[in-house]
């Protein structure tokens, strides 16, 4: 009789959970840490890496410091860390300044965090970009999960590069 009524309840759907129409993300976002590409670009960068260092200390021991430098009446915008120089804005040939700051910007502070992470299991992965731009504390096997739950290429943490077109952004 148990057997008939367990059937019927589930025929009915009663005492069985709704199904969930969305996929569940294995990230969770409430540790997603805004960045902004724009602002990083804007002279940004050390201030952000400030606020982060807090966070990234939970990680690493040894964080890199960070230099700007302005030059070029400021028109030009350099980041230094560790043995590495960033150029995120300068004043090209023909007068005018590059059109990527925002990319390079983003390329420059993820690898920054990067390198003081190098001991450690996590990497700081980016999560959408330009002004939607977030960064996220993951390992490598939790990256790896959200890429195979997640469907949109372009929701998947990433790395950025320096190679064109796309900066690594997965598109």
């Amino acid at each position: 009789m148990k057997q008939l009524i367990d059937r019927l309840k589930g025929l009915l759907g009663v005492g069985q959970p709704a199904p969930s129409a969305v996929p569940v993300s294995p990230l969770d976002y409430d540790q997603a840490i805004f960045l902004d590409a724009e602002s990083l670009a804007e002279q940004g960068i050390l201030s952000a890496y400030r606020e982060l260092l807090p966070r990234l200390e939970k990680y690493t021991a040894t964080p890199l410091e960070v230099i700007e430098t302005l030059s070029n009446e400021g028109l030009g915008y350099t980041v230094a860390a560790g043995d590495r120089q960033f150029v995120i804005w300068e004043v090209l040939e023909d007068g005018k300044q590059n059109t990527d700051g925002w990319e390079r910007a983003t390329v420059a502070f993820f690898q920054i965090v990067n390198a003081s992470l190098k001991a450690s299991p996590h990497y700081f992965y980016a999560l959408n970009g330009g002004n939607d731009l977030f960064g996220m504390f993951l390992t490598e096997q939790e990256a790896a999960a959200a890429r195979h739950a997640i469907a949109k290429r372009s929701d998947w943490p990433w790395s950025p590069d320096d190679k064109l077109p796309h900066y690594g952004f997965p598109v």
